[in-house]
């Protein structure tokens, strides 16, 4: 990997009209920063990916998700390098940068999840 990181933060309050053109706008943002061999973290809440706020934030979140894996396994001959992050409101900005960071380095699981928080039962403890 030679580019800078991209970390994608999903955005929030996506109304249904709009998620279909905010994640064509995501998928080309990743995609070029891929191509230019940038690693990227999707960084999606909790809260969210559990379906507990509006239903296209859930929709959003969940889909930002499924893109990462679809990305890992597509760019495997490249050696992309995509990760997401979920973190919960309580988790501190420094946690969510050195996760961040984590999933941004090369030697970097890839096509992988991480959850930061107190929602979700396996989540790393910070």
């Amino acid at each position: 990997m030679t580019g800078q990181p991209l970390v994608y933060e999903a955005p929030l309050g996506v109304g249904l009209e709009e998620l279909e053109d905010t994640l064509f706008d995501a998928f080309d943002s990743i995609r070029s920063a891929l191509a230019e061999a940038s690693p990227v973290v999707i960084v999606v809440r909790e809260e969210e990916l559990l379906g507990h706020g509006e239903a296209s934030d859930a929709a959003l979140a969940g889909a930002l998700v499924g893109l990462v894996r679809a990305l890992a396994v597509e760019g495997v001959r490249e050696n992309w390098r995509i990760n997401a992050l979920s973190v919960t409101a309580d988790v501190a900005p420094e946690h969510v940068i050195e996760w961040t960071l984590r999933l941004a380095d090369p030697a970097a699981a890839n096509g992988e999840l991480v959850r930061l928080g107190n929602l979700h039962l396996g989540r790393l403890p910070v």
